[in-house]
């Protein structure tokens, strides 16, 4: 018995001789270009995606950071996803965990 999609690979060549088939080559074509997508697109987005949550889950109270629109403050307290952020004296701000872009960077003396 022989095995039928081996068979119908082999028997399918034009040329009728024994070798890779026009399927087989075009299998072999996609499974290349899934292969580069997951490696150079999917593989790196997780990468980044994971970094960010590790950076979030990572806040305390007292962090300076900066938001995903360029407001710098404090972190005063967290609840949960929310945080209240001080930008000013007695000008406080409730954001959610995932607004936060960055730790501010202190000024540096040039």
């Amino acid at each position: 018995m022989r095995f039928l999609p081996l068979t119908i690979w082999l028997d399918n060549n034009p040329q009728g001789g024994v070798g890779p088939t026009p399927l087989l080559i075009q299998l072999v074509f996609l499974v290349g270009i899934f292969a580069v997508f997951y490696f150079f697109l999917i593989l790196p987005q997780r990468k980044q995606q994971r970094k960010e949550q590790e950076f979030r889950n990572s806040l305390k109270k007292g962090d300076k950071v900066i938001t995903t629109s360029g407001i710098h403050g404090e972190i005063v307290s967290i609840e949960g996803d929310t945080l209240l952020l001080e930008v000013d004296k007695n000008v406080k701000l409730r954001i959610e965990r995932a607004a936060i872009r960055a730790y501010a960077q202190p000024p540096s003396n040039a």
